[in-house]
């Protein structure tokens, strides 16, 4: 009996002697505050409705520029990416050649001037001599004869001349229209013939896109057409056209429809080359809009949150047009649906929200 209370005695003694062990209590995180949010209303207004197609972007004019001169290259004034003017020189070919052909053929065409001159005085006092009966008639055939040689060769002569003296204006080679250098194909001691490309000129503002229309979309399809053109390059920015082309035919191999819309490019953004996505309007229709602030986007996807009671609700969707500061959502949203206009940073599905 004394054993087994000493026993519980000493059990007591070190228990209360012995440093308490810490202990990892959970604390409950409180609840977040409600976060105070703006509320829009589900509208159906008639907003543009489209085709979504792909196209190209390609220059309005383009042009590899020929020497259409024989000749060694002496200069050259452009470089990649440079803009030009019409009529400004790209390159300079060595004119000597071409120089003293223009001024040999030029005094060739005053020769036969001179000849056709005298050939002429031959031929009027060779009518009067005829009329006299002072020749025969074959002398004045003959006499006569000369006369309209004389008067083709000044012709030749000076044809000739004509073009000696536009092949040594050719040896400057310009630019055919305004626009941009893409490349340049020679260097300074080169040699070059007429067919031998020079540089390549790109007209960029406007551009052109080149779209595809499938068989089963072309009666909807007209000049005229307004378009919405994006590319990946510039994903937040919609560049907007008209139609100008429309083919008169389908492509026989892949059963579409060629058709081109001309698009401002200002800024030079849209360069030649670029694939793009085009949303060609085909008339309007009714379809559920909310505010343009009620959008969130993160990259290409594009997100709203409806307010459902005290929670918000994120939902992922496809836009359409827009009109009014309003735009079109391809979802299924009724009118009786509330959007939260400008969602904070902070806001995610089923965040608490006081409306």
């Amino acid at each position: 009996m004394k054993r087994s209370a000493l026993l519980c005695l000493t059990v007591l003694v070190i228990a209360a002697c012995k440093k308490p062990e810490e202990s990892v209590t959970s604390v409950k995180a409180a609840p977040a505050a409600p976060m105070k949010v703006e509320i829009g209303a589900v509208e159906t207004l008639s907003v543009p409705s489209y085709l979504t197609l792909t196209g190209s972007i390609v220059a309005d004019q383009q042009s590899e520029v020929a020497a259409n001169v024989s000749g060694r290259i002496v200069a050259t004034y452009v470089e990649r990416g440079q803009a030009v003017k019409k009529g400004q020189a790209l390159a300079l070919v060595d004119a000597k050649g071409a120089t003293f052909s223009a001024t040999a053929a030029k005094a060739q065409a005053r020769a036969a001037e001179t000849n056709l001159a005298l050939a002429v005085s031959d031929c009027e006092r060779s009518d009067k001599l005829f009329k006299d009966g002072a020749i025969a008639k074959s002398e004045y055939d003959r006499l006569k004869s000369s006369c309209s040689s004389q008067v083709f060769s000044a012709e030749a002569a000076k044809s000739n001349a004509g073009l000696a003296s536009k092949l040594a204006d050719d040896t400057v080679i310009r630019a055919p229209f305004d626009g941009t250098i893409g490349e340049r194909f020679v260097n300074v001691g080169e040699y070059v013939q007429p067919p031998s490309r020079v540089a390549s000129v790109y007209s960029v503002n406007p551009v052109r896109v080149q779209i595809s229309v499938p068989e089963n979309a072309v009666g909807s399809v007209q000049q005229g057409q307004s378009v919405e053109v994006r590319v990946s390059a510039f994903t937040d920015r919609v560049f907007g056209g008209k139609v100008r082309f429309v083919a008169p035919n389908l492509r026989p191999l892949t059963r579409d429809l060629v058709i081109e819309a001309m698009v401002d490019n200002t800024d030079g953004a849209l360069k030649a080359g670029m694939f793009s996505t085009v949303r060609l309007v085909t008339g309007e229709s009714p379809q559920p809009t909310v505010p343009l602030e009620a959008i969130r986007a993160d990259g290409t996807t594009k997100r709203l949150f409806l307010a459902q009671g005290d929670k918000a609700v994120e939902m992922v969707v496809q836009t359409g047009s827009t009109k009014d500061g309003r735009i079109a959502v391809l979802d299924n949203l009724t009118a009786t649906d509330k959007v939260i206009v400008k969602p904070p940073a902070e806001l995610r599905d089923g965040s608490a929200i006081l409306q």
